[in-house]
């Protein structure tokens, strides 16, 4: 979304990702209800190619924008929009990348705690962030998912981690308590076992590739086999086009933060929070505010990219065919080197060893999501 910056080098993306932030709130929401019109809509409907049929903003309407518009209609096709999966949201508001700058921006507002800001870009950036992240939008916009019937933003993102992923925030409430929202009947209470099934027989393949000695256990009908589970599962509660506009204003709005912490932007500058890695900026800042980061960002900032890559692969049936397979764990693909990060990563942030086969490294259940907030980096609600 916000990330996807067509630029050639760091300098030329750090210019234009400061020219994102400069727009006009208006101008921003044009960007968006653009790239909604221009989503990719061949396929099936709820497919990934065709996510959702809900009608962008008459185009008469968003002419109205002027140059926002005209310009960027040269540079873009309609039917190639894609955006991030879900996972990509869940995995940096673990991060509580949301929360932190939430602080930020109260504090600006309500005092002078952190300061003033120190130019006319972080002013921007603070206005941009609040009129589009925690402001209700305009009735009738296509990033408008707030309502008398869905009055609370965070607990509706947690109602779809939960619908999409069977999991909830490894966080509550600041004070420690439990985050209430709807868990609804229908979710993929299975997806994580699943998933970390898939992610061991990965690795099996890994270990094994190019063994020409000994037992091969790589098993590429198994893998193939928990691929096509998966992809029932997330293409179930994506059926008509279900839960898509909810995940593009999700990932909008967790790509707008991640792409401010992924190089010394001016909020950054502001709050003297320079570093070398998202994570590092993101402690600074967290520490400035008196709001406590996860402990394993880095891990959860590593996988999010990786991992929507995958997921969108593992929805379109990529994977189902066993001659597929090998592209996951062959030494000469892309793919693998995702799988590796994903594997380490996903280790990490569990807590569970994905190198070992599951039944054997698995001890103890994940903290249920009705709990307080757990030490380890992703929680489900049921597992075991």
């Amino acid at each position: 979304m916000f990330r996807r910056i067509n630029a050639d080098n760091a300098r030329k993306i750090k210019e234009r990702a400061e020219e994102l932030f400069r727009l006009h709130p208006s101008e921003l929401a044009a960007l968006l209800e653009m790239a909604w019109d221009f989503r990719q809509n061949g396929g099936n409907l709820g497919s990934p190619e065709n996510r959702s049929q809900f009608y962008p903003m008459p185009e008469n309407i968003l002419k109205l924008f002027g140059s926002t518009y005209d310009n960027n209609l040269r540079n873009i096709k309609a039917g190639t929009v894609l955006w991030d999966h879900l996972i990509y949201a869940y995995l940096i508001e673990n991060t509580r990348t949301l929360e932190v700058f939430r602080k930020v921006i109260f504090e600006y507002l309500h005092g002078e705690k952190l300061g003033t800001p120190i130019n006319a870009d972080t002013q921007a950036w603070l206005r941009n962030t609040e009129a589009l992240f925690f402001s209700t939008p305009g009735t009738f916009s296509i990033f408008n998912i707030q309502s008398r019937l869905r009055p609370d933003a965070d607990a509706y993102r947690r109602n779809n981690y939960y619908r999409m992923f069977g999991m909830d925030l490894n966080h509550g409430r600041e004070d420690g308590q439990p985050y209430p929202y709807i868990r609804a009947e229908a979710a993929n209470r299975e997806f994580v076992e699943t998933f970390e099934q898939f992610l061991y027989e990965v690795w099996v393949g890994i270990s094994n590739f190019g063994n020409t000695s000994g037992v091969n256990r790589t098993d590429n009908a198994a893998i193939a086999n928990l691929a096509r589970q998966l992809n029932f599962m997330l293409l179930t509660r994506r059926q008509n086009g279900n839960l898509s506009q909810a995940e593009f204003c999700f990932v909008a709005m967790m790509s707008w933060f991640h792409l401010t912490l992924e190089f010394d932007s001016p909020i950054v500058n502001s709050l003297r929070a320079e570093g070398s890695s998202e994570d590092q900026r993101l402690y600074k800042i967290a520490e400035k505010v008196g709001v406590k980061a996860h402990g394993k960002a880095y891990d959860f900032f590593r996988l999010a990219d990786p991992m929507s890559r995958l997921l969108i692969q593992i929805e379109q049936g990529v994977y189902n065919d066993p001659a597929a397979v090998p592209a996951l764990y062959d030494a000469g693909s892309p793919v693998q080197a995702d799988m590796r990060t994903i594997i380490t990563h996903w280790s990490i942030a569990t807590g569970r060893d994905m190198k070992v086969q599951r039944g054997k490294n698995l001890t103890t259940a994940v903290a249920p999501a009705s709990a307080a907030p757990a030490s380890n980096g992703i929680t489900q609600e049921s597992y075991l």
